[in-house]
């Protein structure tokens, strides 16, 4: 078979699944689309749908309240990916090397990945962090903190970190070691700059899970008290379903969209150039 067959041949078993994949996901994007120019509202079935151009963008994108949200948004992405990268990079460090039971710890640890948001926000907020039978809050208690009562958010990306340190030759760690180069010179030196392309991978896929949080907000706190603890996802739903304006609803999901690519771009670029640095 010819090389240029063969290659339309691989694309022609590519098709099929790119045309179920436009249909998941694209339909339902240009219909959010559509609805975003319209004035819909639930409740008053009676009016119908009616054109609105631009104003559901410029009564609920640029507005006060959308800002606040946003910054809120922001924030919360920040904190938690930063958490979470250190968090991950000291698992796959503690991974990374042999001891008894290595296999167990890995899949205790790799486990919670595969819980439900909802039942993740449920544990956090009833098991852990209840004012009144909370374990946490009962220890703060204890060491004399009274009204402890916080909620946080957390995901993991120890694997991929793992994966990278797992990748690093031993050979030259080996070498660096026999050259008497402590253990901390060897992470800065030899692991750390072994780990960038990989936390390019962590910073685009956490970025876009802890934007997409929702289960964690809606079964914690509700986007309470107000709108404080709201992030983007929560208002569209809060919108839609509470407010029953589908348009409104709408114009806010096309704009996170943009801004979700936006932020994606950034930070892209930023680790592409922290990596040819390194």
């Amino acid at each position: 078979m010819k090389p240029a067959s063969a290659k339309r041949q691989r694309r022609t078993l590519l098709y099929p699944t790119l045309i179920v994949v436009a249909i998941i996901t694209q339909i339902p994007f240009l219909l959010t689309i559509y609805l975003s120019f319209q004035s819909w509202n639930l409740t008053r079935p009676d009016l119908g749908r009616l054109f609105n151009g631009v104003g559901n963008y410029t009564t609920e994108v640029i507005s006060a309240e959308f800002g606040t949200i946003l910054l809120q948004t922001l924030a919360i992405t920040a904190i938690s990916l930063v958490i979470c990268c250190l968090v991950g990079l000291a698992l796959a460090l503690l991974l990374n090397r042999d001891f008894f039971g290595k296999g167990l710890v890995q899949t205790l640890l790799v486990t919670p990945f595969f819980v439900m948001p909802v039942v993740t926000g449920l544990i956090w907020k009833n098991e852990l962090f209840s004012p009144n039978f909370g374990v946490l809050t009962w220890l703060a208690g204890v060491v004399g903190i009274e009204g402890f009562n916080p909620m946080a958010n957390q995901a993991l990306f120890m694997l991929v970190l793992l994966a990278g340190l797992q990748a690093i030759p031993e050979e030259e760690k080996e070498a660096a070691r026999l050259d008497g180069c402590s253990r901390f010179m060897v992470f800065r030196f030899i692991e750390l700059p072994y780990l960038f392309p990989y936390y390019r991978m962590v910073i685009l896929l956490g970025t876009i899970f802890i934007l997409q949080a929702f289960g964690e907000i809606y079964v914690g706190t509700a986007g309470g008290p107000g709108t404080s603890s709201m992030n983007l996802q929560y208002l569209t739903y809060d919108t839609a379903v509470v407010g029953t304006q589908v348009g409104a609803a709408s114009a806010i999901g096309v704009g996170t969209l943009v801004i979700t690519l936006v932020i994606l771009t950034t930070l892209m670029r930023a680790a592409n150039a922290v990596v040819k640095e390194a």
